[in-house]
């Protein structure tokens, strides 16, 4: 039962590994009851029901029918080996085994859906739905054959980016049907939408960093290491299919064919995954052969003459009329911005009517057509929970030029930081790792790396859940023509900028971290990083008063008097601010990367004063 009210079922290491949870914990079942409060899982002993409950209602109901009367039988609860949860009845008069009354249908109907079941690089099939078999992807040997949750191990390991390596190319890429690699934002390097079977696999296969994939209709997910959960479960990966790197070994590739000296036939997997395999590529040539007939390539340049193509996403192109339309003309401003205005509006989205943001955009750097849907398509290339997503765009003469988000009807970060209601420290918290979450995801792990140059309170949106999305990340590119070099006059925000705008340096991704370390200060001590109004004690800038307080060893008296949570939490509020100073160091690299701010966030390994500061301010 998580904080939020959510109640989940998720895999963890028994080892309480963190690096491995980070990868295995997204949840594979859960009764969607965030938001409650005081919510609690009940095993009812009157009725022998379970279900989910906050002070007022039943806000999830599991078991719907017990055999009575309830007296004449044992009640239990477990969760099994597999993962599932399950609620059992035991007879006490005549009754010759436990009798499963309730499971979760998903779970109950596809035994391969709890995550890791088969362990790493293990890959889980079910032909029953009632059983389970696992045996290891191709290329890959079990650790323990007589425990398959162990897992697999690479039979070779192999650096697919390894330019100096003529091996580094030595590989095949396996198509598996009806798979899938599932495993949440983590797993995820990057989606490509839309693509075919071939594309998506020639994607994967031109990616050394992707070491495998999955095309969910016309999604392609290049997928990173380690591959947890690799299964086959009708229905839930009917029609998906997944592609894997996997290393030749003496120019076969290892675990397609039968080992040298093993007079033992093929397993029925592999011989289904040597005729998939032919039959994909079969279908790949056939395709090319189609796709470069002439009449095709014909019929082709006269469709892209007649209709200008799109931006090749899953983006509705709106006319600047149906903007207009939309948001009432314009008159329903929610806020202006550096790259403009922002207008509520309703728009009909996939044969429903959706509540929207709407982006006008001003100042943007002139520029063609094919330059401005390139950079819209890398922005809507970009998926995370804690970014804003984009959902449109409209591109009419180069001067109307509009981009259309989801709207967050929670408003800024801002507004709730510095307004009358603030939030609790633990909201707060959990705001700023969504925002560090997020921009690890622009810096590492997404298509195409983006620096947003412009990372405050105000770029920053919540959700009905309160859930911290980043908003305008993206943008730079519009503003300005080359993002390794800028001036004062091009981007960011004073108060939030990096040393080395000043400069004109070159801009990397530790003017993002500058900016966050300022952006999480505010946050821990719900303060606008400059207050003129402040009294001379209390300082006037934020970050110059929180490094004399930790210096003086009085940041246990700074805490609001008010703020009782992050008293009865003082060491997580000194690691914040901590992780706040490290952001802000001078030299950008002094800073950590917003990967290893996550981690010092979460509490790995002591977080103390950093060298720069140790001294008298710079």
């Amino acid at each position: 039962m998580q904080d939020d009210g959510n109640f989940v079922l998720r895999s963890s290491s028994a080892s309480g590994d963190v690096v491995w949870q980070r990868f295995a914990d997204p949840g594979y079942w859960f009764t969607l009851t965030a938001g409650k409060q005081n919510v609690t899982w009940v095993f009812n002993q009157t009725t022998a029901f379970m279900y989910v409950r906050d002070d007022n209602s039943t806000l999830y109901p599991m078991t719907t029918r017990i055999p009575g009367p309830i007296q004449d039988y044992y009640h239990r609860a477990t969760i099994n080996a597999r993962g599932n949860i399950q609620q059992f009845v035991y007879n006490k008069r005549n009754g010759t085994g436990w009798t499963v009354v309730w499971e979760p249908d998903s779970i109950g109907s596809e035994p391969c859906l709890p995550f890791n079941i088969c362990g790493v690089y293990g890959f889980c099939t079910s032909l029953d739905n009632r059983t389970i078999d696992c045996k290891c992807l191709p290329g890959y040997s079990p650790w323990d054959p007589n425990v398959p949750s162990k897992g697999c191990y690479p039979n070779v390991a192999m650096d697919f980016c390894d330019s100096t390596n003529p091996n580094s190319r030595q590989f095949d890429l396996v198509t598996i049907d009806n798979a899938d690699f599932p495993n949440g934002q983590f797993a995820d390097m990057a989606r490509l939408t839309p693509l075919n079977v071939e594309q998506c696999r020639q994607a994967v296969m031109d990616d050394c960093y992707a070491a495998a994939g999955v095309l969910v209709e016309s999604i392609c997910y290049k997928k990173r290491m380690p591959l947890l959960n690799g299964r086959r479960s009708n229905p839930s990966t009917n029609n998906i299919v997944a592609f894997l790197k996997v290393p030749r070994i003496n120019g076969t590739t290892s675990g397609i064919e039968p080992r040298k000296g093993n007079d033992d036939p093929p397993s029925k997997l592999s011989l289904l995954l040597g005729i998939l395999s032919c039959t994909a590529m079969t279908l790949a040539f056939a395709t090319i052969a189609v796709y470069h007939h002439p009449f095709m390539r014909r019929r082709d340049d006269k469709s892209a003459i007649q209709r200008p193509r799109a931006v090749e996403i899953n983006l509705k192109s709106f006319s600047f009329q149906e903007m207009h339309e939309a948001t009432n003309g314009f008159r329903n401003r929610l806020g202006k911005g550096a790259f403009g205005t922002v207008y509520s509006g309703i728009l009909t989205l996939e044969d429903e009517e959706a509540e929207v943001a709407v982006k006008v955009l001003e100042n943007v750097m002139e520029r063609g057509e094919k330059e401005f849907l390139t950079e819209v398509q890398v922005i809507a290339l970009t998926h995370h929970k804690n970014l804003v997503r984009l959902l449109g765009f409209c591109n009419e003469n180069k001067k109307h030029r509009v981009l259309v988000y989801e709207l967050m009807k929670r408003g800024t970060l801002s507004d709730h930081l510095f307004g009358n209601a603030k939030p609790g420290w633990e909201q707060r918290a959990e705001i700023a790792m969504g925002i560090a979450r997020g921009l690890v995801y622009l810096h590492e792990e997404c298509e195409t790396q983006i620096i947003h140059c412009d990372i405050k309170p105000q770029n920053v949106l919540l959700d009905d859940n309160y859930t911290a999305k980043i908003a305008d990340f993206g943008l730079a590119k519009l503003l300005m023509k080359d993002q390794t070099r800028t001036s004062t006059m091009a981007r960011g925000t004073m108060g939030y900028m990096a040393p080395e705008w000043l400069k004109n340096a070159p801009v990397t991704v530790k003017v993002d971290v500058y900016s966050f370390g300022v952006v999480l200060l505010e946050i821990a001590f719900c303060r606008r990083h400059m207050e003129l109004n402040r009294v001379l004690r209390e300082g006037v800038i934020l970050t110059d008063w929180v490094v004399e307080c930790v210096r003086a060893g009085r940041l246990h008296e700074i805490i609001a008097e008010d703020d009782s949570e992050a008293w009865n939490d003082y060491r997580r509020f000194e690691r914040t601010v901590m992780v706040g100073l490290w952001c802000l160091c001078p030299n950008p690299k002094d800073r950590p990367s917003m990967k290893k701010v996550v981690a010092m966030l979460e509490g790995c390994g002591e977080v103390g004063l950093p060298v720069a500061f140790e001294a008298h301010m710079a």
